[in-house]
């Protein structure tokens, strides 16, 4: 997904359109602190707005509501995770594999930022939660480029799909899992040392087929 917000050091933008784009810049960073400490159902408008130093008012001139906010939120934080522009992980095959790790050092650099997503998705599986497509799309959007790197990397044709499809959710799965205990205790492991262990020891199970079902 991707950011709807200007950046604001767009040398393009015009003087009132960089006013704008900070201001927005500075609502998306305050709703990233408020919701990563009090959850989605907690941080309100108010709060966020209060933060910046603006009314509720004038934080709707910019997001006409709470989950505009949130999925521009959501993007902003994509954005910032993939360094705001074309990655390693955009080069597929083994560089993407290799690049997974690279973004968990960079998670456990920005906690502020990784508590925000973990929240935003402990939250999302609950019912009617705003955020709950954008995570759905998101983990879909996510496995199908780690499929096609994992099928790269391993180059043999006659690995199994479901074998593959299942590999790459695991690899997901330990991203994403890892950071909860990572918040919990950052002292007590290195997230990008686990998710590199995670892709290498999913690797070598799709290259000797020990993961294929033998009945």
């Amino acid at each position: 997904m991707a950011s709807t917000s200007p950046d604001p050091t767009d040398p393009t933008l015009g003087p009132r359109a960089r006013r704008s784009a900070l201001r927005r810049r500075e609502i998306l960073e305050s709703a990233a602190r408020t919701i990563g400490r009090r959850g989605y159902a907690g941080a309100s408008l108010a709060a966020i707005a209060q933060d910046v130093g603006i009314s509720a008012p004038s934080l709707l001139h910019h997001f006409r509501n709470k989950e505009s906010l949130l999925t521009e939120l959501i993007a902003y934080r994509d954005e910032i995770s993939r360094g705001g522009g074309p990655t390693s992980f955009d080069e597929g095959g083994q560089a993407l594999l290799d690049h997974l790790g690279d973004t968990a050092e960079l998670n456990a650099r920005d906690r502020g930022l990784t508590q925000l997503y973990a929240v935003l998705l402990g939250e999302s599986i609950t019912e009617g939660h705003p955020a709950q497509e954008s995570f759905r799309a998101r983990f879909e959007g996510l496995r199908a480029p780690v499929r096609d790197a994992l099928l790269s990397a391993v180059a043999d044709p006659s690995l199994d799909e479901q074998d593959v499809l299942e590999a790459a959710a695991a690899i997901v799965a330990v991203m994403d899992g890892i950071q909860y205990q990572f918040l919990l205790a950052p002292e007590s492991l290195d997230m990008a040392a686990v998710t590199r262990r995670a892709v290498r020891a999913i690797l070598a199970d799709l290259r000797d087929g020990s993961g294929r079902d033998s009945g």
